[in-house]
């Protein structure tokens, strides 16, 4: 695989090519680097070299054996004919890549709903309607029936779900409340989902609220109105005010930083709602994990 590191300040090898590959260990990573499988603008570097913008990288994953790590199953919330709802944990991918991962959402989903693989023709996206990123948490509706896969999907189109993260970002944010109205696409060359021109990209659209300002961070509510890929990462980052924990979306006054919080990227899925079978409104809310309230309480 080539790719062209196109960050503004420089980066270690290891870390940059573990960002880029999340389902491969830090420490097969620096394996494939000592072997020689990776060479940056045609020379051997060693496991801690330092990228600079437009290095060249090239390297092979392709005898790499990712790691079968234990399956951490979500937690149900809701659970009826029609679907579940259910609280994901960080660090489960939703559904298999390229890369054919075994342990996934998808995977837990059809050992305990069967059902759900005569829903949709997809098969590596089984019943899915929406999604959450690898390492963010949260709630989750799957439909279990055909009739419900249809109606909730066209209740996501019509923008009828209600979704609302809790997020903590760096920075100050200095407005009790905001809106980010701009479109949004993925960088061919890095992969980032990044801020379009008017008329290009797709329509994406978050609204926040300040919860509580600390010294150097401020706690979020996050909804959106859109379900664009990153699409809370690289709004906030566009404004300023990346996500705490967050490797890929990372304001300058954070590369900046020599000592980064070491923590998971700090954006829980909390509140969802949708409208049930029989038309009624189905409601459920997720408190913070452990983890995340326990950062809390180490900020001033």
């Amino acid at each position: 695989m080539k790719t062209t590191y196109q960050g503004e300040y420089k980066q270690r090898l290891d870390i940059f090519l573990s960002e880029q590959n999340p389902d491969v260990s830090r420490s097969q990573i620096k394996k494939i680097i000592i072997n020689g499988q990776v060479s940056v603008n045609d020379q051997v570097p060693t496991v801690h070299f330092w990228l600079k913008k437009n290095d060249v990288i090239v390297y092979d994953l392709k005898n790499q054996r990712l790691e079968d790590t234990v399956l951490t199953a979500p937690k149900i919330k809701k659970e009826t004919a029609d679907y579940v709802v259910i609280e994901k944990p960080s660090g489960l991918l939703v559904h298999p890549t390229d890369k054919g991962e075994k342990n996934t959402l998808v995977t837990w989903l059809v050992k305990n709903y069967p059902q759900i693989k005569k829903i949709d023709k997809d098969t590596t996206r089984t019943g899915l309607v929406q999604r959450l990123d690898k390492d963010v948490s949260g709630l989750m509706v799957i439909p279990l029936s055909k009739k419900f896969f249809d109606d909730l999907k066209q209740q996501f189109v019509n923008r009828q779900v209600f979704k609302e993260y809790l997020c903590l970002v760096n920075g100050q944010v200095l407005n009790d409340t905001g809106e980010i109205k701009s479109n949004l696409a993925r960088d061919k060359k890095t992969g980032l989902t990044k801020i379009q021109l008017p008329g290009e990209g797709a329509e994406a659209h978050t609204l926040y609220e300040v919860v509580t300002r600390y010294i150097n961070c401020t706690l979020l509510k996050v909804q959106i109105k859109t379900g664009r890929t990153h699409q809370i990462r690289a709004h906030l980052f566009s404004i300023g005010h990346s996500v705490v924990g967050d490797k890929l979306y990372q304001t300058k006054d954070v590369r900046k930083k020599k000592k980064q919080a070491e923590i998971r990227i700090f954006l829980h899925s909390h509140l969802l709602k949708f409208l049930g079978p029989d038309q009624k409104i189905v409601k459920t809310t997720s408190v913070l994990p452990k983890e995340l309230k326990d950062y809390l309480k180490t900020l001033k």
